[in-house]
């Protein structure tokens, strides 16, 4: 007696017909989602920022990050006009960089009032993410500097939370350095709350 080895025919037609069923399951278009930081066209913004906005979502853009609030206003714009003018062009607005340094004095309470009205302003545009895009120059000259940073961007956190914002730091590559022993990104790690 001969033993029946290999695939039959009914085999390959059920196989067949399941890679077909699965394959048309899927989305037929790759998602990108590709975003765009607007500093990286600043110029652009500067002088016309409806025009660049729209050629960046004709691009194929899928969301935009800002880089200029100014006085509870994004590129000039009101909060919920940026916002619209981002959607009508295709994207999302989901992140901004903004920050304010801390003052010489040490005194990052004071600038507490200006985070309410920035974080605000970037609630009601949707924001997901608020970022501070650097640190002043006092947290690159000792921990004691560092440290102060640290809790001024929990506080900042805390705020972010409370308005349904997450808060972030842009890191450059001086935060690698080390600073009385300790690498800065690490310290900056393990003093800031994760959530």
């Amino acid at each position: 007696m001969r033993k029946k080895t290999g695939i039959t025919a009914w085999t390959l037609t059920v196989m067949f017909a399941a890679i077909t069923v699965f394959t048309a399951c899927q989305e037929t278009e790759p998602k990108t989602d590709v975003g765009l930081q607007l500093w990286s066209v600043r110029n652009d913004m500067a002088g016309d920022p409806v025009a660049t906005i729209q050629q960046v979502g004709k691009m194929g853009y899928d969301y935009v990050e800002s880089a200029g609030y100014s006085d509870r206003q994004i590129y000039g714009m009101e909060p919920e006009a940026f916002k619209s003018l981002v959607e009508e062009s295709g994207m999302r607005y989901l992140g901004a960089h903004v920050g304010m340094q801390i003052p010489d004095s040490g005194d990052w309470q004071s600038l507490m009032p200006w985070w309410d009205k920035c974080i605000a302003a970037h609630k009601a545009a949707g924001v997901e993410y608020i970022v501070q895009p650097s640190m002043g120059k006092a947290a690159h000259e000792s921990i004691e500097g560092l440290s102060m940073y640290c809790d001024y961007f929990n506080a900042i956190g805390e705020k972010c939370n409370d308005a349904g914002v997450r808060f972030g730091f842009h890191n450059h590559a001086g935060e690698f350095k080390e600073l009385e022993g300790e690498v800065m990104y690490d310290y900056m790690m393990a003093h800031t709350d994760p959530e």
